[in-house]
């Protein structure tokens, strides 16, 4: 049997990657509450906001491979309990990770 961190992995990793596709190809054109990257700091200004809605696109996607590369060695590992755990744990902390980034990017650009 497979070990399921590899499915948690690379079932993550591809929303992660259709997620930033889409969001790079059809990012909102206006500030609103209900979809792209909503942050206080992106909602400041429309140039704000679009450079937000890239950015943002941009370390989606990173994380998804992130994700996928992640699954590699759990190929190689004997299924155990605490490898789903590991795997879940680090799909989870990746997006957080992005988030910092888009907002580094933000502050950088704009409040320099």
């Amino acid at each position: 049997m497979h070990n399921p961190a590899i499915l948690v992995c690379v079932l993550c990793g591809v929303i992660y990657l259709i997620t930033g596709m889409l969001m790079k190809r059809f990012p909102p054109k206006k500030i609103n509450d209900f979809y792209g990257y909503r942050t206080t700091r992106s909602k400041k200004s429309q140039a704000h906001w679009d450079f937000a809605q890239l950015e943002s696109s941009k370390y989606i996607i990173q994380t998804a491979y992130y994700c996928l590369l992640i699954s590699i060695p759990f190929f190689f590992l004997e299924h155990k309990a605490s490898h789903i755990w590991i795997a879940i744990i680090v799909v989870t902390t990746l997006p957080f990770i992005s988030i910092i980034q888009t907002e580094k990017a933000l502050k950088k650009t704009f409040d320099s």
